[in-house]
């Protein structure tokens, strides 16, 4: 914390800088957030001061100085590692005029740039903004109160991190870890709750490894541990939907097959089971782990499917082929397991707004639907993820005819409900980015799903599924009503912030208080600008409120109507006493007639029932206490 104030004007503080003048080497250019907040700055773009408050990093380009602003450097690249870098946009906050136009005039390699190249890197850096979460709060809070708005983090992104606090793991042989009953019941909860729409792993052959594992009298064979990690998996994964806290023993498990599948996935090819065990590590660290360590066990996910070739579909190009133990591999087991690999992938990046990994030349076909199959339904949605790569051109056009496509869908069960959501929630960034007026001619449809999900997330607290939308999409749900802002939008914050309490409530930990605070905080911020905005007219309103006179016979041929309108609405008119009507008042009334009469979108505009309801408002306080409740549902 900085403890000399600059605007400190004792005397003694004057007379510190006339007799003893700091000699502190300073940047000849300092970027507009540092000079304003008075801070120290090393002048890169963006500087260390602003990527590490979180500012939005901006130059004021002047002639004399454009020249001096530290173009693309080592710390540009960090910043484009980091979510927390979001660039420069017109709703971040205080930003001056054509700040994007200013920024990319500033640096010499964006000065001999084409323009298209700049254009597409614009585009790019948009687009990963608009697939993050994470950006979309911090963009929606900034927009309501710049001053107030809550930080860039990925709030509510799984129930909770399950072993913060818990004592390291230590790796040990399975069969030390549980017994054979205890891994049959924790196999029976997964093929139960999660293999219903996470479903790579053969049920039979699960079984009869378990059979022969357990059987044995020696299983401390490295022949024996090849399994091992597809065992681990499955019981923490089984324990997760099981026990609302963790075992003693949870840990073990988890480091367990952690310290084997690194260990062969460094055997060329790696093995099926390998595959299978790291699917099952990043599934559980997806519900379970911070989002930086899921995201980097997603991309060693996706390395060591590339060296098993899942992810080609040609027999004669993968390693099954010619192998014993292979030959009789079911393709579908390994469509699936590619899938759940992109699917995981492609989601931790989006949400962090990092790379994807990308294998060329992958023809893996895609997973067969199948009745009363989930997992087909959920691995159905990578072709509708895929494109939303930032790195590939998605027009409007074609994110309204996904979104069109989403919203048709019909999903049944609470996880693939979920990801169905997630999903809709991730184009209606990408729109919204670019505007498009869709998004209010599909907003009854986007609520329904909303609706949808909030249902969805109820279920799974009851079957007591921590899945990792349970907190995530609720928490979306309600940055999304609040973005959307009109009254069926603002009329389901209620149910949508008790879905959020009664996940918080329910996995009662730091991550998911944090998130039901900021979802409040965000609310209040838009009930006090609403307030504010309301008041606004309320002050207006009352400079301006007293209206023309009129006298009941100068102006009955003008309003013959009011008799029988009060009589149709059951509305008793106010006694009102006699009233005159100026020549000026009638002039105006008449110019008013004109006006309307000029412009054709105001032909159909009733002007007599107008006035007639303004002269039967209330007036005053009750006037502006009428218009806040309004306000805030409009």
């Amino acid at each position: 914390m900085e403890t000399h104030n600059p605007s400190d004007n004792s005397p003694a503080s004057a007379t510190n800088i006339t007799s003893t003048p700091r000699k502190r080497r300073r940047t000849k250019l300092a970027c507009d957030p540092c000079r304003s907040r008075k801070r120290k700055c090393d002048g890169h773009l963006p500087c260390e001061t602003c990527v590490q408050f979180e500012y939005d990093c901006y130059y004021a380009t002047t002639g004399s100085k454009r020249a001096s602003i530290r173009g693309p450097s080592l710390e540009q690249g960090h910043a484009h590692s980091h979510i927390s870098t979001i660039s420069p946009a017109s709703d971040h906050g205080p930003t001056p005029p054509n700040n994007k136009s200013q920024l990319h005039d500033t640096t010499p390699t964006n000065r001999l740039a084409s323009p298209a190249i700049s254009n597409n890197a614009n585009s790019q850096m948009e687009s990963l903004e608009a697939n993050s979460g994470a950006a979309f709060v911090r963009r929606l809070g900034l927009k309501i109160d710049p001053y107030n708005a809550p930080r860039l983090h990925l709030f509510a992104w799984n129930a909770g991190d399950r072993l913060a606090g818990c004592p390291s793991g230590s790796r040990r042989p399975v069969t030390s870890i549980l017994t054979k009953a205890e891994m049959r019941n924790l196999a029976l909860i997964y093929f139960d709750k999660v293999a219903i729409a996470y479903g790579f792993i053969d049920r039979d052959v699960f079984f009869q490894r378990l059979e022969e594992r357990w059987g044995t009298t020696t299983p401390t064979t490295v022949g024996d541990e090849t399994y091992d990690p597809v065992f681990c998996g499955v019981a923490a994964l089984g324990l997760l939907f099981s026990q609302k806290f963790p075992s003693l023993f949870e840990p073990d498990l988890v480091e367990t097959a952690r310290a084997l599948l690194e260990q062969h996935s460094l055997s060329t090819p790696p093995s099926i089971n390998t595959v299978t065990g790291w699917v099952l590590r990043v599934a559980y660290l997806r519900m379970t782990s911070q989002p930086h360590t899921t995201w980097l066990a997603s991309c060693s996910l996706m390395h060591v499917s590339e060296a098993a070739r899942i992810h080609l579909e040609s027999p004669s190009r993968t390693v099954f082929e010619g192998s014993s133990e292979y030959e009789n591999i079911n393709p579908d087991i390994r469509r699936r397991l590619w899938g759940m690999a992109q699917h995981l992938n492609i989601w931790a990046s989006f949400d962090l707004g990092r790379t994807k990994i990308t294998l060329s030349g992958a023809s893996t076909k895609p997973v067969a639907p199948k009745p009363g199959d989930y997992t087909s339904q959920l691995l159905g949605l990578i072709p509708l993820t895929e494109p939303l790569d930032p790195t590939k051109t998605r027009s409007v056009e074609d994110l309204e005819a996904d979104l069109n496509r989403v919203l048709d869908e019909n999903r049944e069960r609470p996880p693939v409900i979920m990801a169905q959501v997630n999903l809709m929630l991730c184009i209606f960034r990408r729109l919204r980015a670019q505007k498009s007026n869709m998004l209010n001619l599909q907003a009854d449809r986007i609520l329904a799903l909303v609706v949808k999900g909030l249902r969805a997330a109820r279920q799974m607290v009851v079957d007591s599924s921590p899945w990792h939308h349970v907190a995530n999409v609720p928490f979306q749900a309600i940055c999304l009503l609040l973005a959307i802002d009109s009254r069926a939008s603002l009329a389901l914050l209620c149910d949508a912030m008790s879905t959020l309490q009664l996940v918080a409530n329910t996995w009662n930990n730091a991550m998911m208080r944090e998130a039901y605070n900021t979802a409040y905080l965000l609310m209040l911020l838009h009930q006090r600008r609403k307030e504010e905005d309301a008041k606004a007219l309320r002050d207006a309103l009352s400079i301006h409120s007293t209206a023309p006179a009129m006298t009941v016979d100068s102006s009955s041929q003008q309003l013959t109507g009011v008799g029988s309108y009060n009589q149709n609405s059951g509305y008793q008119q106010p006694q009102q006493g006699p009233t005159t009507m100026t020549a000026a008042d009638s002039a105006e009334f008449l110019w008013l007639e004109d006006l309307i009469a000029d412009m054709p979108s105001l032909r159909e505009f009733d002007l007599e029932q107008f006035l007639v309801q303004d002269a039967i408002q209330p007036q005053d306080s009750d006037v502006g206490a009428g218009f806040a409740t309004d306000g805030f549902n409009a």
